[in-house]
């Protein structure tokens, strides 16, 4: 059963929801998008919107008490873009370029190890992620909202299936619900190239320099950060370290270690 804190987050995801389909339409009234751009947009917006009514619809009057408005949380100086911002990644979701898509599947050998996101092994989660399916998953989190190391390994499941939208509200929750460093920076990391993915290197950059300062040691966030750089920015010399790092690590897939030889050629020729 969903409590009045998840009611409030559905309500949250429903009014983004709505402005983000008010502003498309005054983008296309103006001529910032186009229709092509705008229908893609539109159908992604309505979609979500179509989603968390119908979850809203079914919670019990019991569980739905009416939410009192609530002023706009102020964010701290340096800290990631607010949650409006945030939730607006996953906007943009219409096309990824070859190259983003061939990252994007070689990121996942080098993950960050097993033990320092998933404590299944330890016997510290109530059931083993990778043994029910994501309806039996999302059931157990609702009921589990602490475990941030379960709802990372649902996170990570949406991630891998590029379904953004549910990815990113639980990479969201885990920022928000005390991560131990590597949630924070696993979760920060998945939200930054989500970003990037969808046309927005600025924000994908200070994602992934957050995620560093909370986990220094994640490896994923190197190589996106080297991708974002050098692709997302065209900043070579920024992304030669990290690139460089990643390719002296010990261990690195081959598919990997092609791919950032050849983006090291590229940024120390000048660019990609």
């Amino acid at each position: 059963m969903l409590t009045v804190t998840d009611r409030k987050r559905l309500e949250d995801r429903r009014d983004i929801a709505v402005r983000d389909l008010a502003e498309l339409a005054e983008q296309v009234e103006s001529g910032e998008i186009d229709d092509d751009t705008a229908a893609g947009l539109r159908a992604n917006y309505q979609a979500e919107l179509d989603d968390v009514a119908a979850r809203l619809d079914a919670l019990p009057p019991e569980v739905a008490p009416p939410s009192s408005p609530g002023e706009a949380r102020t964010p701290d100086a340096g800290a990631p873009p607010p949650r409006s911002t945030r939730r607006a990644v996953i906007g943009s979701v219409l096309v990824i370029a070859a190259l983003s898509v061939a990252i994007f599947l070689a990121a996942g050998d080098i993950d960050p190890e097993p033990a320092t996101t998933d404590p299944a092994a330890a016997g510290e989660l109530p059931v083993d992620p990778n043994s029910v399916t994501n309806e039996q998953l999302e059931a157990v989190v609702a009921q589990n909202p602490d475990i941030n190391a379960m709802r990372l390994a649902l996170a990570d499941r949406y991630f891998d299936e590029e379904d953004y939208g549910p990815a990113l509200d639980h990479y969201l929750f885990v920022v928000e619900n005390n991560p131990t460093p590597a949630e924070e920076g696993r979760a920060l990391s998945r939200i930054g190239w989500m970003a990037y993915i969808t046309g927005q290197p600025e924000t994908a950059e200070r994602y992934l320099q957050t995620s560093l300062t909370a986990d220094p040691t994640n490896a994923e966030t190197k190589l996106f950060l080297g991708f974002v750089l050098l692709y997302g920015l065209e900043d070579a010399e920024a992304a030669i370290p990290w690139l460089e790092e990643v390719a002296q690590a010990p261990n690195v897939p081959p598919g990997i270690l092609a791919q950032v030889e050849t983006a090291l050629d590229d940024a120390r020729s000048g660019g990609g």
